[in-house]
């Protein structure tokens, strides 16, 4: 029987800002900031919300179609399970694997949501965080 990993919820909440956009996201990140438990996590939300803190609504949905539009349907599938379901140990292993191949090419566009990735991935085991920073360089 496979056991629900730790910090459920707050893997829940961040990947259900990267699930698809709606009005509200960055009050919804910014209230999901405050609750998570990964200071690390926190912060990299953080960095987010001030990328694209003069962004109106309609700018933020822009730019989040423009970012996802070309991501795969089990890239899509992933995120979706992530934000609707208590990710499993296994689960989180495939989830790290394609959430890398996503971040790096958000940060070679120097995409802001790049920042909501990373809060992912730093709240799923079998990343370090020093291995982010680095990445992030």
């Amino acid at each position: 029987m496979l056991t629900t990993m730790a910090g459920t919820d707050d893997i829940q909440r961040v990947a259900a800002a990267l699930d698809r956009s709606r009005d509200g996201d960055v009050r919804f990140l910014d209230e999901v900031q405050n609750l998570l438990r990964s200071v690390e996590a926190s912060r990299q939300l953080e960095v987010f919300l001030e990328r694209v803190g003069d962004l109106t609504a309609e700018e933020l949905r822009e730019l989040y179609a423009e970012t996802f539009h070309d991501e795969t349907s089990s890239d899509r599938r992933l995120l979706a399970g992530l934000a609707r379901t208590p990710t499993e140990a296994a689960e989180a292993g495939v989830a790290v694997e394609a959430l890398g191949s996503l971040l790096a090419r958000l940060e070679a566009e120097r995409n802001p949501f790049a920042y909501v990735v990373r809060s992912l991935c730093c709240l799923l085991p079998g990343v370090k965080s020093s291995r982010l920073e680095q990445e992030s360089r």
